[in-house]
């Protein structure tokens, strides 16, 4: 007799689990995505954030903004641990304020003038140092950036908890699924599991035959699910220019280096499918076995 083959391979319980955890192995492709797309977003900006400063000229009164702003990024050239300092144009400002108060709000206020500062990531810099010799010039101040930095920080670790937390929940719904699909399974198909025992097949005997259909379903849901999932991040990518589509298209075709990770997460989704229907399975049925005997 061949493993299997004393369940149909059209078994309704069967049918319904595969539908189910191939929904399930499309939901944990979607969390893992995001996960890998915030991680990656999260560490390409905080290592932005870390290489760069600012240095922000406010207007003082009977000071010259313009003498002011040269001094400061003179200062800021020449020390040590500065690579660049890059005086921006004066409407730089007045653009980071915009979404927040407008253009006609913008009008006549004094904004502040800014300084972009690259440090040089081959030589330590003195922050304290840096930002005292800054204070020179009038209404000049620096910013690191670091509050920014440990905001998306904080965020990050929120978001990678709550992806995780999701899959967790997927698996533990996954396990449930195959549980009671299993005591299904084993109830539609109880006339031949009792002619089994009556001709002396152990329960492990009759576990490796059903087990099999598990096998398969776990297999084939979970590649259904990720084949969802990645056609879900293709069309994403193809959806237009926003930030969105950018992400998907990076998550898909990202350097070979970087891609083959990403890849290979989203491809455990089918080993975790059919582990849990494989093992879930088993475990159900030498159980409900023990039970029937």
């Amino acid at each position: 007799m061949k493993p299997g083959s004393i369940i149909p391979s059209n078994v309704a319980s069967l049918r319904s689990l595969t539908v189910t955890m191939a929904v399930m192995s499309y939901l944990a492709c979607l969390a893992i995505g995001a996960l890998i797309l915030v991680e990656r977003a999260v560490t390409n900006w905080t290592s932005g954030l870390s290489q760069e400063m600012t240095i922000q000229v406010a207007h003082v009164r009977d000071a010259d903004i313009d003498a002011e702003v040269a001094k400061a990024q003179a200062i800021a050239s020449g020390f040590p641990g500065v690579l660049k300092a890059e005086a921006l144009a004066d409407e730089a400002g007045a653009k980071l304020l915009e979404p927040w108060l407008g253009t006609r709000a913008l009008e006549g206020l004094p904004v502040p003038r800014l300084i972009r500062v690259l440090i040089d990531p081959n030589r330590p810099l003195d922050i304290e140092a840096l930002a005292t010799a800054i204070s020179a010039a009038k209404g000049a101040r620096l910013d690191t950036h670091r509050k920014w930095e440990a905001e998306l920080t904080r965020m990050a670790r929120a978001l990678s908890v709550l992806s995780y937390a999701i899959l967790l929940l997927i698996s533990v719904s996954a396990i449930a699924i195959v549980i009671f699909a299993t005591r299904a399974v084993l109830q539609a198909n109880r006339p031949i599991v009792d002619l089994l025992h009556l001709v002396g097949a152990r329960d492990s005997y009759i576990a490796r035959q059903i087990d099999g259909r598990f096998l398969r379903t776990g297999m084939l849901s979970g590649f259904i699910g990720v084949g969802l999932g990645l056609l879900t991040f293709l069309l994403l990518g193809l959806s237009g220019g926003g930030g969105m589509a950018a992400a998907s298209r990076s998550l898909l075709f990202s350097a070979p280096e970087t891609a083959i990770w990403s890849y290979l997460f989203l491809f455990a989704v089918p080993v975790a499918a059919t582990l849990i229907c494989l093992i879930t399975a088993r475990v159900t049925l030498m159980r409900r076995l023990g039970v029937v005997t």
